[in-house]
């Protein structure tokens, strides 16, 4: 949409005047606030942060580039449009955007599950019409704004994840947005320590009804146990539609059966049965996690209201995969053994987390390995969350876990008796003992927050396949 905008109608929309009548000459073809991103014909916006202030690089960009600034910089090569804050600017002309286009926005929010869900959905609405996403988890109040100024002109289905590190995060996004559909994926513990409690944090993720209208529509998990606070609020909200996917018989899109399928050539990893009234269906898709069947139920849920061919969606969700760090199982061979990884260290919440070692735990394989790194943002309930994983981790019957980090250190004497148990500080300490410690396995889990440094355990596993380990017994 950013192609359709003269430079006079971007002064208009975004409240501000051309530093020294310097107007550009062609129209702009999108917006980043990363000035080592900016192509030709590229606005900057020129934002302040808590370290770095963007009126900084506007010298290094070059025509017919263009930067939108509180305050103009007398020495740079580039126009520059002068407004009063270029972050309320560009959440305005994101608004105006999002305002504008015809295409169905869909919003996505919730405790876990929203990349997933969100990543899935726009590659089943490919399908039916160009379809625009957030890229990787671009969810807050810069990444949104971004995605709709980044959006094209001709466009089908807009597919926005909406997060939070905070309360009152949510209903401006929305506002901003004004989704014809939103997803609210689950309910869990994810930045309890900033909202204290689940109904707390259920409470906020409602608040995505916001930016809804009467003849919008939002897809609850009904088998949550805040399902009551998220249906009274899009009730609250008056949206005229409310549908619910999961195993309860209330449920619009009722989940009847799940089987996993471990054989070595089925690329479907399980198979689905659900129901919607009284028609039942199939689907497969090659993700083995009772989490990724609830997060497909709520991706059909979407295309059942859009009135789309829920028989070719099923078809199209057969090639739906994991991702990597949401559970991607890579293959790997450390010293000629063939080693599957699970990728789960995008972030990790209790949720998340005990879902992991559920899915972990039913695994095949003799020799079976979790690395865990701390759970983060879980404030004063820290100690009691970590602790809660330990029956989970029990009936899993690892070989040996890995805890990394301070809060699962102190789970370590507990799990003593079950397994072999090593703890590590950090991550670069864990590192420097880990290739001992994997020696032959058949399975490993990495699960933990990307502010533990569970990646960098991914990163380093993966660096070892096919390549020999020195001193391995």
């Amino acid at each position: 949409m950013m192609k359709l905008l003269s430079p006079w109608d971007l002064a208009i929309l975004c409240s501000g005047r051309w530093h020294l009548e310097q107007i550009p000459s062609k129209e702009f073809i999108n917006a980043k606030i990363n000035s080592l991103e900016i192509n030709s014909n590229e606005l900057f916006f020129a934002l302040k942060g808590n370290n770095l202030d963007g009126h900084d690089f506007v010298t290094a960009l070059k025509p017919p580039a263009a930067a939108i600034v509180e305050r103009p910089v007398n020495i740079a090569q580039v126009p520059q449009l002068i407004v009063a804050s270029p972050l309320a600017s560009m959440h305005q002309l994101a608004g105006a955007f999002a305002q504008e286009t015809n295409a169905v926005k869909i919003a996505v929010t919730g405790s876990v599950g929203k990349t997933g869900t969100k990543e899935m959905l726009a590659r089943c609405l490919s399908h039916f019409g160009d379809t625009h996403a957030n890229q990787g988890n671009f969810n807050n109040y810069l990444g949104v704004p971004l995605t709709l100024l980044s959006m094209p002109s001709s466009l089908s289905y807009l597919v926005t994840e909406i997060g939070m590190n905070h309360k009152g995060e949510i209903a401006p996004l929305s506002q901003l947005v004004r989704p014809n559909i939103a997803i609210i994926t689950k309910i869990s513990e994810s930045h309890i320590g900033h909202l204290h409690s689940l109904q707390a944090v259920a409470k906020e993720k409602a608040k995505i009804c916001a930016g809804m209208s009467p003849d919008s529509c939002i897809i609850l998990p009904r088998d949550d146990n805040q399902y009551t606070i998220l249906e009274k609020a899009a009730k609250k909200a008056k949206i005229g539609t409310i549908i619910s996917f999961g195993e309860s018989s209330d449920s619009t899109v009722q989940l009847l059966s799940r089987k996993v399928d471990d054989a070595k050539n089925s690329q479907i990893k399980q198979h689905i049965s659900f129901r919607i009234a009284e028609t039942k269906y199939r689907v497969g898709i090659a993700m083995r996690g009772e989490h990724w069947a609830m997060n497909t139920l709520s991706v059909i849920a979407t295309c059942h209201f859009m009135g789309l061919d829920l028989e070719k969606v099923c078809t199209i969700l057969l090639n739906q995969t994991e991702l990597d760090g949401r559970g991607a199982a890579v293959n790997l061979t450390i010293n000629t053994h063939a080693t599957i990884l699970i990728d789960d260290a995008y972030n990790a919440s209790p949720s998340s987390t005990r879902a992991a070692i559920l899915d972990f735990g039913s695994r095949p394989g003799a020799n079976k390995i979790i690395v865990l790194t701390d759970m983060l943002e879980l404030g004063e309930f820290s100690d009691e969350m970590h602790a809660e994983l330990v029956p989970d981790i029990i009936q899993a019957q690892p070989s040996k876990i890995i805890l990394v980090g301070s809060a699962f250190k102190k789970i370590e004497k507990v799990l003593t008796p079950f397994t072999l148990v090593y703890t590590f500080g950090d991550v670069e300490e864990a590192k420097s003992a880990i290739d001992l410690l994997i020696h032959k396995a058949d399975v490993i889990l990495v699960k933990g927050s990307h502010g533990s440094g569970a990646y960098l355990l991914v990163q380093h596993l993966k660096s070892l396949s096919d390549k020999e380990i020195a001193n391995v017994v």
